[in-house]
């Protein structure tokens, strides 16, 4: 039995109408009482992990992805979740239940706990943020800045997001969405999200220095029955000359990316494969949903 299954209590879940419900060390609490302290690493030192997943009408996807990527994040930054694998589960489910929404984001979140030098990290504190949410909406495709970056450990997802907060300012008076991450001459992802590159009817995405996506793992399933597909490194110069760029994750999907610091993508209009891409996926969601 992990840590703490043995007090969890169901019996105080707040009544319906009292707005969103979050989880906090073992508590089911409206938004506004859902609080840690202020000695907590994730606040002082920004020392923690997450994972964000949807649920679409009650139902998970791909959730036993997620929980490998976090208890992967999780054993890289030395915390211990608290729970077992099947009462996350059971967690995340009485959230949706509390959460009545037909699209819920649903945030996952493990902290280096409250610290009494501001340094060593303690006991995890442990919450789940459940929020209604809308995709974008990008009709005509997103346009990137390019950015000469590369995360701190990669292929965890970290509390860092300094970076592309700092520089959010010049993003938007680019008139851009988001970041299309390079170091070195190669490119990775974007802020919060994988990057395809379509050259030659040939599907192509970086290998190396990215956070393993999710919405990526099963985009190069369902592309791999269709077209050639390459992950390699992928020079930042190829993605100036891309047919076609689009971006993959929880919150996007396939997302097209149609400019690129201000240059069209191709022909500055969404791809073909992009298109068809997107359609077979949706359709892959409605099968493992």
């Amino acid at each position: 039995m992990c840590q703490n299954e043995s007090n969890f209590d169901k019996t105080n879940s707040p009544h319906e109408g009292m707005g969103a419900v979050f989880f906090l060390n073992g508590l089911y609490l409206p938004e506004n009482e859902a609080n840690i302290h202020i000695t907590d690493l994730g606040l002082l030192r920004g020392y923690g992990i997450f994972d964000f997943f949807r649920a679409v009408d009650g139902k998970v996807l791909f959730i036993e992805d997620h929980l490998d990527r976090f208890e992967f994040s999780a054993s890289q930054f030395q915390l211990k979740i608290p729970y077992s694998r099947e009462k996350l589960k059971e967690i995340v489910q009485e959230l949706i239940v509390l959460n009545k929404a037909s699209l819920l984001g649903i945030k996952m979140i493990l902290t280096g706990g409250y610290s009494e030098d501001g340094y060593s990290p303690t006991t995890p504190n442990f919450l789940i943020i459940a929020k209604p949410f809308a995709f974008m909406e990008k009709p005509n495709g997103m346009h990137l800045m390019s950015l000469e970056h590369l995360r701190e450990l990669p292929e965890i997802k970290s509390l860092n997001y300094m970076v592309p907060i700092l520089n959010r300012s010049k993003m938007i008076e680019m008139g851009a969405d988001d970041y299309l991450y390079h170091k070195n001459g190669y490119i990775s992802e974007l802020s919060r999200s994988n990057v395809f590159l379509v050259i030659n009817q040939k599907i192509i995405t970086p290998s190396t220095n990215i956070l393993k996506g999710v919405t990526r793992k099963h985009i190069l399933k369902i592309a791999s029955y269709n077209w050639l597909v390459e992950e390699r490194e992928v020079s930042l110069g190829e993605a100036f000359s891309a047919d076609e760029i689009f971006t993959t994750g929880s919150t996007k999907k396939v997302m097209p990316i149609t400019k690129l610091d201000n240059q069209p993508v191709g022909n500055g209009k969404i791809g073909k494969i992009t298109t068809e891409l997107s359609e077979l996926f949706h359709q892959y969601e409605i099968v493992n949903s």
